[in-house]
């Protein structure tokens, strides 16, 4: 009858509208957490990690540091750059430079769960002016040791670019080594 017609066409109108908002939701909801850890770098680093450290080793060594990321479907690196520890306050600093430019680390770390959350801060008017536009990079690692290195994530978010992928920290000599 054209009262049933009527009312399976309004089920298969509300049936179609309703599956175009939630796909609608869904691509609002990545694109806006796209480029953003899904934590910030303070309540990273408490997380509790996977793996059990065995033996009492100190992964945060202040020295020459080496790092890759995976961008474009390609890994970048390793860059060298220099992180400094400072045990009492658990932060640490640093600097360095990339393909993309000359940058400075400011972040804190933990040695009760083997994490670091970085911030690399890009300095505007150096390297590449295509990719550097003075932005901020969010770097979060935990110690791997059957690698041994450090492995997380890269988050990035600005007006004209956000994205996230792989991310890998190395120590290649520590500063007393140097001395």
């Amino acid at each position: 009858t054209n009262g049933t017609c009527q009312q399976q066409d309004t089920i298969i109108g509300y049936t179609i509208a309703g599956s175009a908002l939630i796909i609608f939701g869904i691509a609002c909801y990545q694109i806006w957490w796209q480029g953003r850890p899904a934590h910030s770098n303070a309540t990273y680093i408490d997380l509790p990690s996977n793996e059990v450290e065995l033996q009492e080793s100190n992964h945060f060594i202040s020295g020459l540091w080496s790092s890759q990321y995976y961008q474009y479907n390609t890994w970048h690196g390793p860059y060298q750059f220099s992180l400094l520890f400072d045990s009492e306050t658990q932060n640490v600093t640093g600097n360095g430079s990339d393909d993309v430019g000359m940058y400075t680390i400011e972040g804190i770390y933990s040695t009760r769960t083997n994490r670091m959350g970085l911030i690399k801060t890009y300095k505007n008017g150096t390297g590449n002016p295509i990719q550097n536009l003075g932005h901020d990079v969010t770097i979060q690692v935990v110690w791997n040791s059957n690698q041994h290195q450090f492995e997380g994530k890269w988050y990035v978010r600005t007006n004209k670019y956000s994205g996230q992928d792989k991310f890998h920290l190395n120590l290649e000599k520590s500063y007393k080594a140097m001395e």
